[in-house]
């Protein structure tokens, strides 16, 4: 019975769409956090190749959140949202701006998870300054995640920024900020003195070689 009354009170569809937008931002939280410790180079370059495809498979991941989470809004029949609404920033006619940063955050997303299979052909530095994107898909989910729904209000919702947003800022700090120390290099050796030919001796029967004056 306490189930069903709260159904009743909250659509299914409604609950839906928030489990699935909160675990979405959680992933997305988890990707960005791993693609900052990948280019500090905190996790050492043996597990690179693994940790990124774990990067890439976390963002795809969460983007199959954020489709459950759209499609349990489309579902909805208090809201009453329609495909323009979320899909297209500012279309919505409920809390118009958080809603906004949600769809772009979805759009940013789509586009860096893209970026995997293009990387060759953009290029190792256009995609490095393409994934700088992912700070701000990261800062306009974390809006919407705070001004959306009821799940995040009061103490809640400060515990929720704590924990998603410290390790971000404090990698993206140690990105940023903190210089990078070269691998120390031993210094040049002077070069070796080139060896001098010895001074050619003349041979002791040669009647040219000065003699030594004998006396008298």
């Amino acid at each position: 019975m306490i189930v069903a009354a709260a159904a009743g009170a909250a659509p299914v569809a409604w609950l839906v769409a928030r489990a699935a937008g909160i675990v979405a931002f959680a992933l997305l939280t988890t990707s960005v956090t791993l693609g900052l410790a990948l280019s500090t180079k905190l996790l050492g370059n043996r597990r690179g190749k693994m940790l990124l495809g774990w990067h890439q498979t976390l963002l795809w991941t969460s983007l199959g959140m954020v489709v459950l989470h759209l499609a349990g809004l489309l579902l909805d029949p208090v809201l009453r949202f329609g495909f323009l609404a979320v899909l297209v920033p500012g279309a919505a006619p409920w809390r118009p701006l958080p809603v906004a940063a949600g769809i772009v955050t979805l759009w940013l997303m789509l586009v860096l998870a893209s970026s995997f299979h293009v990387r060759r052909r953009i290029g190792q530095r256009r995609w490095r300054l393409l994934h700088y994107a992912s700070s701000i898909a990261f800062t306009l989910g974390l809006y919407h995640a705070l001004n959306v729904g009821s799940d995040l209000t009061g103490a809640r919702g400060l515990i929720f920024v704590g924990v998603a947003a410290a390790p971000v800022l404090w990698l993206a700090y140690a990105r940023i900020l903190v210089p990078r120390t070269k691998p120390r290099t031993a210094p040049p050796r002077p070069p070796l003195p080139s060896a001098q030919p010895p001074l050619a001796q003349p041979p002791l029967d040669d009647p040219s070689a000065p003699r030594a004056a004998v006396p008298a």
